[in-house]
């Protein structure tokens, strides 16, 4: 699958959902503070990036779900209510390089794993206050259990658990939705509209 190459390409969903992968990632940009809320907002302000959320797709028999670290935890949606209902835009990102299916599939056990996991508020703050003040961070980026996760921490660790490395030299920990979206093993493929 060739990436598409103009980042304002508008992709129907029911049009393309069957080309959307285990392990594609998804990318959310905020509509701003009034329609989705401070947090997102926030997380825009900080990181400096469009990019507020961050998930990945997984097939689950016809449905085709986004496994997301959100206030609730890690849960799984359907990808179709997450559209309907997320006050954002939705990015599809996909790996530049060919990922094989017993690697998706590992990607999607780790995640299952994690289901019910809590958010981490706690080191999504920390990460947005070094992120503001200090610019320093761990660079020791080895795979590792954690008690709470945060979105693109989930995803990036989810990616590392299959040794691909969304960012070199940053730990997961203090991975953003925007370093995602800058990582050289990701190819855009456009924005999903319902």
């Amino acid at each position: 699958m060739g990436g598409r190459k103009m980042e304002s390409n508008v992709l129907r969903y029911d049009r393309v959902r069957r080309e959307i992968k285990d392990g594609d990632i998804l990318l959310y940009k905020a509509k701003g503070l009034l329609r989705s809320g401070f947090l997102p907002t926030l997380v825009q302000l900080v990181t400096r990036s469009p990019h507020s959320h961050a998930g990945f797709a997984a097939w689950w028999n016809e449905r085709l779900m986004v496994m997301e670290a959100i206030g609730n935890g890690v849960i799984v949606n359907p990808l179709s209510l997450s559209l309907e209902r997320y006050h954002a835009t939705v990015k599809w990102w996909c790996c530049r390089e060919e990922i094989p299916d017993g690697k998706r599939l590992e990607m999607i056990l780790y995640a299952q794993k994690e289901l019910g996991k809590s958010y981490t508020a706690l080191l999504a703050f920390w990460f947005m206050i070094k992120m503001l003040f200090v610019g320093n961070f761990d660079k020791n980026d080895c795979f590792r259990e954690e008690t709470s996760l945060y979105c693109s921490q989930f995803v990036a660790q989810a990616y590392n658990k299959v040794g691909l490395d969304l960012k070199k030299e940053r730990s997961d920990r203090y991975m953003s939705p925007n370093d995602i979206a800058r990582s050289k093993l990701l190819v855009y493929q456009g924005t999903l509209q319902r």
